[in-house]
Formats: structure tokens, C-alpha cells, sequence
């Protein structure tokens, strides 16, 4: 029946809680209606009085509207934040340096009149332009003049807020202008100096020549380069192939030379080609010959010696060509170093043709700027002088002077409304404070967080009106009897180690528990179930069960105690089957001594022979020492705790006296559990089982008897 630790702390079981705490104010609240409702009552009866005792106060309005507004070309003009603007003068109107002037105003107009305070409200109204003031005081006449004079210096106060606005910005301006004026001549004096010593004619013409001509070797040294480069990559042969000129490429008196190409048809390489060629014509005519003619005819040795000649003729060839080769590279390395040293003494000059190109530009451009801003600066000044002449802004005029003032009691709603807002607070928090205070356990959840004893059942409320009568074999309250069933088989199926108990006392820590009704209805839950079952009231100063059952005798438990009759005799059968009680009898004065004699123990044990389950309803553990003396003579005592009712403390307290008289309390009985908390959604779907047409099945049912049975008093 308890939760894990784990369980007590996911998310779900935080919002149980809530819910639980929801409901439990709320049944605190039922109970209670009457304290929110008085502290409400008192609230707005202090509020009234205090309404009542503040003597009466007069009431004058006025109404200042927001002129139009005239445009005029120039833009430097005096103007507000047009988005806040209206709440802007709203808090101008109301605020100290106004009021402050108000009041000197109204002292030297109006030396006879008493000042006393006044208090200026404004607002705006929606969706038009008109401001409504409103002056509430304690003299009428003073009243309204102040309200006239708040007015009247609001709009002083606006203009000279305006005036001296403009006046700081004519100083800043002239200000600024008179640098701006020394800086522009200190540029000017900068630029005429610079020009004196420099032509800028000269200078610009020159470092167009200077940037052409620097193209122009850049681009004679990068074809070197080029060139410089495929001489050293290229071998003899790759050349002279490069050296091939096509006829349409030497036109206009062209050679090769001019061409950029190493070599032309004439001198070495010109010879050297020759001799390949010719080279290649006598092997041709070698290996014609050489298909009918033998290698040591005369024609064949003849072409032999001359192709050994002209090789030999090549190689020489060749020689000359590669040392032309290498005069030509080094020739262009020394035309790149030349273009190089160049290069760095143009670049040299037209860098410093470009800096000085570039000073004067920054020098004439800053001229430029000044020139620029002394020209705006001298217009802005003399739109701000057409502003001061022209107000052109927005301007806000009074429409209605103040009225006469009327009596009035300014606040009532609003005290009425402080008054009803503290008493109801103030009665929430006595609820809290009650239910702080109070340590009683509403739900199964809160049972858990204070105690850590067994639950063995718990029982929800009877929803049926007036008192709660037993149960019946085919009783329509089936979750009201489910729940009797769960605890009888959590008694039956109860971990022991030993023999299982056949006597069992149920107790509580206080009256008014239910332990009465727990323990008639669970002995009837017994005997349905077929097992002999005997139920004593033990409670021998105000038990009930003789009522409830609507048993005759008068002679009960207390008489066989004092040994005065038999058990047996007394005994009386019930219209349950198996279901037998032996009533209280008469009130004893001092049971307590009569419960700790040996004859008890006998007693008890001859009852086991004869019953499976023995019942006692005793008293209450604090209210009598009855309990304390008789449970460690039991097998096993049920523990009843009434939620919403019992207190955490007396019930600790109890099971504290029942711990340290080694009494065996194997569980809890929770009674009257408010099934409507979050945690007990489970018990709707007991409904769904329930069958009023027919007996639980696995139960004993028997005709029940021609008298019905009686209410239990809860004790």
C-alpha cells in the first residue's frame, strides 16, 4: 500500500499533492465560511467609519486642449516626442515644480485664503486632443484657484522650458560655428601652402606618364621572362621547332629576331638543319639499297663513310647551336636585370607623385567638409532665430477654466474596495494559519508523509444521509463494502511468521473515529465469508454494538469479567450467518483492573476453540487505560485513523503507547476517505463490478433477519 520514495517525487505525484492541498483548503473553507465572511464585514465597516470620519471635500474640473500645429519651411524647430507626447504632459501638469509654483501663485493673488492641500488628477480623453484636470481640496475657493493656477503655470512652464531650450541650442550653435570657422581657415592656409610648393598640373600629368610607362616595362620584362624561362626548360631540338616561322608571320620587313624567337634559317642552326636533313636523305637511300644489294657492296659501304661524315658533321653542328643557345639566355638575363632596375625607379617615382597626389586630396577634401558644415550651421542658426520669432510647435491651451467646486467624498469605492481586498486576505490568511496549525491528515498521501506504518484498507466515505448503518449480504454500497473486503483479505493474506492472528482489536487514538463501525462491519465482512466470527464490545463505559445489532440483553462482556456468568451464555447469534456477539453489559467504573487478570487470558482462550476470528471493539487508546491493558494480551490490534479529523500528533501519541506495551499493530485502517482527491481516481472503476442483483461471489449469503440492523454510534 506505500508509495517508493521515487514515486513520492516524479512530477505527477507533485501535482497529486497540489490538487490534495486544493481540496483540503476547500473542506477548510466549508468549515469555515464564517471566518472570511467576518473579517470581510469588518473590513469594510473600518473603511466606512474612516469614510464617515474624514470631513468632505470639494471637487473642481477644467478641461486644456492641444492646439494645431503650424508647419514652416525651415526645420530646426522646437518639437516633443510625438509618442509620448500626451503622458508627457500628463505627469508635467501633475508634477512638484508645477504644484510648487501653483501655490506660490495662489499666495500672492489670493493672501486671504488659507492654504490647505489639493490633490490634481488628469487624464486624457480617448481618441481626442482635450486633457480633463480635476482638483480636489478641502476649501472651495481655494480649490479652484489652484486649479487656475497649475493651469496658467504649467503653460509658463512649457514656454520657459521652450525659450531656454532654444537659447541652448543658439549658444551651441554659435559655439560650433566659431570653430568650425578657424578650423576651415586653418584647412585653407594648409592647401594654399601645399600648392605653392607643388604643381598639381605637373604632378597628375606626370604620374599618368609615369603609370603608362611602368605598364609598358612590366610588360617588356614579363615577355623576357617568358622567354628566359622556355631557353632554360626547353632542350635544342624543342627550340629549333619553336624557331620554325611561318612566311605570313615575317611581313612588313620582320625577322626572326624581331619576333622574339632564338634562332632564324641562317648560321648554325640553319647548317644544323641542313645536316639532319641531308642525314636522313642517305639512310633513306642506305635502306633503299640495302634491299637488293649486300652490306659489304661497295655502294652501301660508300653511303656508310658518308653518313659517319655528316654525323660527325652534326655533332659540330650542334655544338655551335647549344653555345648560340646559352649567349642568347644569358643575353636575356642581363636585358631582365636592366628592365628590373627599371621597374624599382619608376615605381619609386610614381609612388611618391601619388602620395603627394594624395595629400592634396585629403587636404583639399577637408576644406570641403568644413565648407560644408559651416554653410549648414549658419542655416541652422538662422531657422533656430525664425523659431524663436514663430512658435510653430505643439502648444496645449486651456479650454474651460476650473468650476465652481461641488462637495464630494472623494475614494469611496476605492476605500471600499481596500476594505473589502484586506478583510478577505486577511481572512485567507487565518485559513492558512488554521490550516498550518492544523496537523490533521486529509488523504492517503499526506498519511504517508508523516507516518510510516502499514495501510491495510481504507474506507471512503458512506454517501448515503444520516448515519452509517452495517452492512447487508447484498448491500448496493459496493465500494463501502469492496473496501471491507480488501481489509479482511489483507488480514488474511497478511505476511506472519508465526500462526496467524485470531483475535484482533480495533482501537483508535480518540472517539469519534469509527472504530465502532470498522469493527461490526468487518466482523459481518468475516462471517460472509464463512468463518465462525465473534464480536466483543469491549468498550465497557460507552460501547454501541448492543444497539446496533438490536440485541435485548443487558448482560454482557463486563459480567463475564467479573466472573459473575459464563461467556457462553451471554453470547447472542446475529441474522448474519457465523456472526456472533457478546455485548458490553454494564458500564464498568474501573475495567482496566478486571482486563489485566489471569481469567481474561483463560477466557480468551477458550473462545479460540469454538470461533475462527474474534473482534473487539475497545476504547479509544487516549481516552482510557482499557486499551493499553487489554491489546497485549490480543494477537494483533487495527489501528483506525479517521482522515480530515484525526490529529497526526494524538495518533502518534497512541501508537506510542501501543509500541511501548509490545502491542502488535500490523496496519492502519484509514476510515472516511474523501474518494473525490486525485488520488483515488482508481475507485471509479469499482462501480463497474458492482452487481446489486446478486451476492459477491465466494460469500455466504443468508436470508437477513426480520429486524434490520441498527446504526453504530461512532466512538
Amino acid at each position: 500500500m506505500q508509495a517508493s520514495a521515487a514515486e513520492r517525487s516524479t512530477p505527477a505525484s507533485w501535482s497529486t499533492a497540489f490538487i490534495t492541498r486544493l481540496h483540503r483548503y476547500k473542506a477548510l473553507l466549508l468549515r469555515r465560511w464564517w471566518i472570511p465572511v467576518f473579517t470581510v464585514c469588518l473590513g469594510l465597516f473600518v473603511q466606512a467609519w474612516l469614510i464617515y470620519q474624514t470631513p468632505p471635500s470639494f471637487l473642481s474640473t477644467s478641461k486644456m486642449m492641444l492646439a494645431g500645429k503650424l508647419n514652416i519651411a525651415q526645420g530646426a524647430v522646437y518639437s516633443e516626442d510625438s509618442v509620448n507626447f500626451y503622458g508627457t504632459q500628463i505627469q508635467l501638469m501633475q508634477s512638484a515644480e508645477v504644484k510648487r509654483s501653483a501655490e506660490a501663485l495662489v499666495r500672492s493673488t489670493h493672501p486671504e485664503m488659507q492654504p490647505v492641500p489639493v490633490d490634481i488628477t488628469v487624464s486624457q480623453k480617448p481618441r481626442t486632443s482635450i486633457f480633463d484636470l480635476q482638483a480636489i481640496g478641502r476649501t472651495p475657493d481655494y480649490t479652484q484657484a489652484y486649479l487656475n493656477a497649475a493651469m496658467q503655470k504649467y503653460l509658463d512652464f512649457k514656454k520657459g522650458m521652450r525659450e531656454g531650450q532654444g537659447q541652448t541650442v543658439i549658444t551651441g550653435i554659435t559655439e560650433q560655428l566659431i570653430q568650425t570657422e578657424k578650423d576651415l581657415r586653418t584647412a585653407e592656409d594648409e592647401m594654399l601652402e601645399f600648392q605653392k610648393q607643388n604643381n598639381i598640373g605637373f604632378i597628375q600629368e606626370e604620374g599618368n606618364s609615369a603609370a603608362a610607362y611602368l605598364v609598358k616595362l612590366n610588360r617588356e620584362y614579363a615577355g623576357l621572362k617568358t622567354e628566359h624561362d622556355l631557353l632554360s626548360l626547353l632542350d635544342l631540338d624543342q627550340n629549333l621547332d619553336r624557331a620554325q616561322i611561318k612566311p605570313e608571320s615575317l611581313a612588313n620587313g620582320q625577322t626572326a629576331e624581331d619576333q622574339g624567337l632564338p634562332f632564324a634559317g641562317v648560321g648554325p642552326e640553319g647548317d644544323y638543319l641542313k645536316a639532319k636533313q641531308q642525314l636522313q636523305l642517305l639512310k633513306a637511300e642506305r635502306d633503299t639499297l640495302a634491299k637488293d644489294l649486300r652490306p659489304k657492296h661497295p655502294k652501301i659501304v660508300k653511303l656508310n663513310d658518308e653518313i659517319s661524315k655528316q654525323e660527325k658533321l652534326i655533332d659540330l653542328f650542334r655544338a655551335d647551336t647549344v653555345e648560340k643557345l646559352e649567349t642568347r639566355r644569358k643575353s636575356i638575363g642581363k636585358q631582365m636585370e636592366n628592365l628590373r632596375a627599371n621597374i624599382k625607379e619608376w615605381e619609386a617615382k610614381a609612388l611618391d607623385l601619388s602620395q603627394r597626389l594624395a595629400l592634396f586630396n585629403r587636404v583639399k577634401g577637408k576644406v570641403d567638409r568644413l565648407k560644408t558644415l559651416y554653410d549648414r550651421l549658419t542655416n541652422n542658426l538662422k531657422e533656430v532665430d525664425v523659431s524663436q520669432v514663430v512658435d510653430s510647435g505643439d502648444q496645449v491651451g486651456i479650454m474651460d477654466m476650473a468650476t465652481p467646486p461641488i462637495s464630494v467624498r472623494p475614494g469611496l469605492i476605492k476605500s471600499l474596495l481596500i476594505g473589502l481586498g484586506c478583510g478577505l486576505l486577511a481572512g485567507i490568511g487565518i485559513l492558512i494559519l488554521l490550516d498550518r496549525i492544523d496537523d490533521r491528515m486529509a488523504s492517503f498521501g499526506e498519511f504517508q508523509r508523516q507516518f510510516s506504518e502499514n495501510v491495510l484498507g481504507q474506507i471512503p466515505k458512506d454517501k448515503t444521509k444520516g448515519e452509517v448503518t452495517l452492512l447487508q449480504p447484498d448491500d448496493a454500497r459496493h465500494v463501502f463494502a469492496e473496501s471491507y473486503r480488501n481489509i479482511r483479505s489483507s488480514i488474511f493474506f497478511m505476511p506472519y511468521e508465526g500462526p496467524r492472528p485470531k483475535t484482533l482489536l480495533v482501537t483508535s487514538a480518540v472517539p469519534n473515529e469509527g472504530k465502532s463501525t470498522i469493527a461490526a462491519n468487518l466482523a459481518i465482512t468475516m462471517a460472509l465469508s464463512g468463518a465462525p466470527t465473534l464480536l466483543i464490545d469491549a468498550d465497557l463505559r460507552r460501547g454501541a454494538l448492543r444497539e446496533a445489532f438490536g440485541i435485548s440483553s443487558e448482560i454482557g462482556f463486563s459480567e463475564v469479567l467479573k466472573q459473575e456468568v459464563n461467556w457462553q451464555e451471554v453470547v447472542v447469534p446475529t441474522f448474519y450467518p457465523s456472526l456472533f456477539v457478546l455485548p458490553r453489559g454494564k458500564i464498568s467504573a474501573q475495567p482496566s483492573e478486571h482486563l489485566l487478570r489471569d481469567s481474561t487470558d483463560a477466557i480468551l482462550k477458550e473462545m479460540y476453540n469454538y470461533y475462527d476470528y474474534i473482534i473487539i471493539d475497545s476504547p479509544p487508546v487516549l481516552a482510557a487505560d482499557d486499551t493499553t491493558s487489554f491489546a497485549p494480551k490480543i494477537d494483533a490490534t487495527l489501528f483506525v485513523v479517521r482522515l480530515s479529523h484525526t490529529s497526526a500528533r494524538l495518533a502518534r501519541k497512541g501508537l506510542e503507547l501501543l509500541y511501548d506495551r509490545q502491542v502488535n499493530v500490523p496496519g492502519i485502517i484509514l476510515n472516511f476517505v474523501d474518494t473525490s482527491l486525485p488520488e483515488y481516481y482508481y475507485y471509479q472503476y469499482s462501480e463497474y463490478y458492482n452487481a446489486p442483483a446478486s451476492a459477491p461471489e465466494g460469500e455466504t449469503v443468508a436470508a437477513p433477519h426480520r429486524e434490520q440492523a441498527k446504526p453504530v454510534e461512532t466512538s
